[in-house]
C-alpha cells in the first residue's frame, strides 16, 4: 500500500522528499505490526502531508477494540497510528529515508485515553528495519 498526497500546508515543499514518500510500500510495515501485536487489522491508506518543507506520512489502523480480550469491555476505541514520523535526507549519504513510531491509542468508555509505543520503523534504500516495543536498537 503506497501513500497518497493529502495536504500541502505551504508552498515551501521539498519535491524530492515528496516524490520519495510516494514510492514507499507500507505493506511490510503493516504486516509486521499485525504479527507483532497478534491482531488482524486493516490499515487505512497512508497520507502524505507537507509543512514548511517538512514531509510526513501518517497512517492509522481500523478499530481493534473488539479484539482486545478482557479490555474490549472497557475500551471505546483502540487503534494503531503514527505517533511521530518524518521523511528525511541522510546527512552522510544524501539518500532519502523515512522513520515512524507506531503507537497504539486506546480510548476508555468512561472517558480518557492513553497510548504507548508499539513498533519503531525505518525505511531506507528500499528496505524496512523494525524495533519492537521492549527491544533496544
Amino acid at each position: 500500500m503506497f501513500p497518497v498526497l493529502k495536504n500541502v500546508v505551504s508552498d515551501n515543499n521539498n519535491e524530492e522528499l515528496v516524490t520519495f514518500a510516494k514510492t514507499i510500500d507500507f505493506t511490510e510495515l503493516f504486516e509486521h505490526v499485525r504479527a507483532f501485536a497478534g491482531v488482524g487489522c486493516e490499515f487505512h491508506q497512508p497520507e502524505i502531508t507537507t509543512n514548511r518543507g517538512n514531509v510526513y506520512i501518517s497512517c492509522m489502523s481500523s478499530d481493534i477494540a473488539a479484539f482486545c480480550g478482557p479490555f474490549a469491555a472497557i475500551l471505546e476505541r483502540c487503534y494503531f497510528y503514527s505517533f511521530s514520523n518524518g521523511v528525511f535526507k541522510d546527512k552522510e549519504t544524501g539518500e532519502p529515508g523515512y522513520w515512524v513510531s507506531l503507537n497504539i491509542r486506546y480510548e476508555h468508555k468512561d472517558g480518557g485515553s492513553n497510548g504507548m509505543d508499539v513498533v519503531r520503523a525505518w525505511y531506507k534504500n528500499g528496505a524496512w528495519e523494525f524495533a519492537n516495543a521492549g527491544e533496544r536498537r
